[in-house]
C-alpha cells in the first residue's frame, strides 16, 4: 500500500483560513467524543454515526439535509441526530461555529433510566432535528467548554450529565421503535455483513447472494431503508472504526490498512469529508487532552 506522511495528509485537504476543528474524549461518559469547530467552506458529505449527535450553534448558520428536509440552524439552536440517521452539513453565508458531542446509545439509555428510575425498553429518539432553546444551548456550551478545560473532573462532569438529562426529558421520546427494527431481514443481513467485513474487500456479488436479491434490487431497497447505498454505508462503517483506532494510537497509515482503505490518502479524503478534519489532526486533538 502506498503511504504518505502525516504532513502530506494534512496538506492534501487542509482547513481554510479561519477554520478550525478540535476533538477530545471524555472517558467517564462512555468514551464520549467532543468537537469544537468553526467552518466557512468545509462541507460534510452525507454520512451517519453509530452514536447520537447532540450539539449547539454558537454563531453563524449551518444548513443540512436530514429526514428528507432542509434545516437551518443558527445561534441558540440545539441540534439532534439519531444513530444511523443520514445527514450532511453546509456553511451558510460566512459560516458557523458550533460545539458537538457524540453520546453513545448506552450512555443516553443510562441517563434516561436515571431520569425515570426504571429500565427503558426502547432507544431514546429525538423527533425534532433542531430546536431553538437559547438558555439550554448556552448552558450546554458552557458545560462543553468546562469538560474540555478540566478533562472531566467532578465540577465539569456534573453539569454536562445534568444537561443531557434535561435534553432527554424535554426533547426525547421513547415512542419510536428501536433503530433498525424496521429494516427487512435482507437489508439487516447486509448491514451486519458490512459492519463485520469492513476490513476486507467487499463485492456486490457477495452482498446480493447474501441478501437473496438481484444487485439492482439490493441497491434500491438498501438505499430506501437506510438512505445510503451499500458502498456509502460501508465507508461510514470504516470511518467509525478508523476513529476508534486513531484514538487508541494507531497511525493514520496503519488505520487506513486496517479499515479497508486503498491508502492513507483515501482515508484522509473520506475522513475529512465526514468528520471535518484529517485523521492526523483528529488524532493530535484527541491525544493532546
Amino acid at each position: 500500500m502506498k503511504t504518505v506522511t502525516q504532513q502530506a495528509a494534512l496538506e492534501a485537504t487542509p482547513l481554510h483560513t479561519g477554520e478550525n476543528a478540535q476533538f477530545w474524549s471524555a472517558p467517564r461518559f462512555d468514551g464520549l467524543e467532543c468537537l469544537a469547530a468553526s467552518f466557512k467552506t468545509h462541507v460534510y458529505e452525507p454520512h451517519t454515526h453509530d452514536t447520537f449527535v447532540v450539539g449547539g450553534i454558537l454563531s453563524g448558520c449551518q444548513y443540512y439535509w436530514q429526514r428528507g428536509q432542509q434545516i437551518f440552524a443558527g445561534p441558540g439552536d440545539l441540534v439532534f441526530v439519531n444513530p444511523f440517521e443520514l445527514h450532511d452539513g453546509i456553511p451558510e453565508g460566512h459560516g458557523y461555529t458550533y460545539r458537538m458531542t457524540y453520546p453513545s446509545v448506552s450512555l443516553l439509555q443510562k441517563i434516561s433510566e436515571d431520569l425515570t428510575d426504571k429500565p427503558q425498553n426502547g432507544t431514546p429518539y429525538f423527533p425534532e432535528a433542531r430546536v431553538h432553546d437559547p438558555l439550554l444551548c448556552q448552558e450546554f456550551i458552557e458545560a462543553h467548554k468546562s469538560v474540555q478545560n478540566r478533562a472531566v473532573d467532578l465540577e465539569a462532569e456534573e453539569p454536562l450529565y445534568m444537561i443531557f438529562a434535561r435534553m432527554l426529558a424535554k426533547y426525547a421520546s421513547f415512542d419510536e421503535n428501536q433503530i433498525g427494527t424496521k429494516d427487512p431481514i435482507a437489508i439487516q443481513l447486509t448491514r451486519e455483513y458490512l459492519e463485520e467485513s469492513f476490513m476486507a474487500s467487499v463485492h456486490l456479488d457477495d452482498l446480493a447472494k447474501l441478501a437473496g436479491r438481484s444487485k439492482y434490487h439490493l441497491i434500491r431497497s438498501f438505499k430506501k431503508a437506510t438512505g445510503q447505498t451499500p458502498h456509502a454505508y460501508l465507508t461510514d462503517v470504516r470511518i467509525r472504526n478508523a476513529r476508534r483506532l486513531l484514538v487508541r494510537g494507531s497511525s493514520p497509515s496503519e488505520t487506513a490498512t486496517l479499515c479497508g482503505f486503498a491508502d492513507q490518502a483515501h482515508l484522509t479524503r473520506q475522513f475529512k469529508s465526514r468528520i471535518g478534519t484529517t485523521p492526523a489532526a483528529f488524532q493530535r486533538s484527541v491525544t493532546s487532552i
